[in-house]
């Protein structure tokens, strides 16, 4: 069963004003999947195969030459020395628009290439897993498997395939491929523990000692794992909101999982029970209402999107900062809100003489509707889509 992406319009636009458009995104995410269903006639050369790569890194000018007509070249992090030739291939030709559409799973490391390379000449985009509003537009009655199932298509496209199976899979083939590009792991044991470590540490302010502690590593080795996560678009890393407002906040991170589902199986959360009874429960909701605002508003983690914490320990889920709006939103996993657990009142006194306030929670109340109240609106992103305003 094919899934509607909300990005298709996205890409679509990017082909017709720009040169070169890359799709980045974790692996599974559906890339390769949404480029050959959105462009059926271009020619589609993927480099997951090694004689396609070695063909590439021999002669790139030579490859690149005989790639007449729109092209898709597939998971190009595996041949970095195509960068400076295809640029040259723009340059001759800057009017002729969608020609090269790229993709590749290595989110940083590919970007610093593309500006090096390609500044002016390329549209970027993101692709995320599913989110639940594109599983409501395609009709599907179990929506609330999301929670524990998560985004990635085919676990929703192909009914039969076993959820276990599918993340061991996942993660074999993320340790045993993409990590030994990106870093050297000694022990894959250990990198094991260590990710499993991060899931139950979803929503909490990095530290870098105490995960040492827990997987048995240096602080050293800990950042360098986290960076290969977030290069592979595994993890998000979300920076506190910082503002002149006269108060000692944290400077840490929060750290959360691309794909709530991924981090479910690390936690051995596998249906409706394990979920609602699960010590995380909190933090996963958390992780899931965060992916919902950037796979549904387009909103960038350090850009519009932080999170509010001072050394009070009063904090805000999740900051949005779109000129002078802000939109606070609080995450919690139940149908009911206990008012005197929200922090709105302890933090917009300390905005508002710059900003327009909006206060919003997002919990699970079984209505499809976002309802305004006193203080704050309120919404279940699994029912409703929620934009900031």
């Amino acid at each position: 069963m094919w899934i509607d992406r909300t990005i298709t319009k996205k890409i679509y636009r990017s082909t017709e004003s720009r040169p070169v458009v890359m799709l980045t995104g974790a692996r599974q995410t559906g890339k390769s999947s949404l480029l050959k269903r959105l462009f059926p006639e271009s020619r589609y050369i993927t480099f997951d195969y090694i004689r396609q790569v070695e063909a590439a890194k021999e002669s790139p000018q030579q490859f690149l030459k005989y790639c007449t007509g729109q092209t898709i070249l597939d998971e190009i992090q595996y041949v970095p020395e195509l960068f400076r030739e295809l640029k040259i291939h723009v340059d001759n030709a800057r009017d002729v628009y969608g020609k090269w559409i790229i993709t590749g799973s290595q989110r940083f490391e590919l970007m610093e290439q593309v500006s090096e390379s390609l500044a002016g000449r390329i549209s970027v985009i993101n692709l995320e897993t599913l989110s639940a509003r594109e599983l409501r537009e395609s009709s599907f009655e179990c929506v609330d498997d999301y929670l524990w199932q998560g985004g990635y298509p085919e676990l929703w496209s192909n009914p039969s395939l076993d959820l276990e199976d599918f993340f061991e899979n996942y993660i074999r083939t993320y340790i045993e491929r993409d990590l030994k590009q990106l870093i050297e792991v000694k022990n894959l044991n250990d990198f094991r523990r260590f990710i499993r470590v991060l899931a139950a540490r979803i929503g909490q302010l990095l530290n870098y000692r105490n995960i040492a502690n827990d997987v048995g590593v240096t602080d050293v080795t800990v950042k360098r794992w986290l960076h290969a996560l977030e290069m592979g678009g595994l993890i998000y890393l979300l920076p506190p909101f910082f503002t002149n407002i006269g108060k000692r906040l944290v400077k840490a991170p929060k750290l959360y999982f691309s794909d709530h589902g991924l981090a479910c199986y690390l936690l051995g959360i596998s249906d409706a029970d394990k979920w609602c009874n699960h010590m995380h429960r909190g933090n996963l909701w958390e992780n899931f209402v965060l992916l919902e605002l950037i796979k549904n508003n387009n909103l960038i983690p350090g850009k519009e999107l932080f999170f509010y914490r001072d050394q009070n320990g009063v904090e805000i889920d999740c900051v949005i900062e779109q000129g002078d709006r802000i939109t606070l939103l609080e995450a919690k996993a139940g149908e009911k809100i206990d008012n005197r657990k929200l922090n709105f009142n302890k933090v917009v006194p300390l905005l508002q003489k710059n900003y327009q306030i909006e206060c919003v929670v997002a919990h699970t109340p079984a209505d499809n509707s976002i309802a305004q109240l006193k203080d704050y609106k309120s919404f279940n992103p699994l029912r409703v889509n929620f934009t900031p305003k």
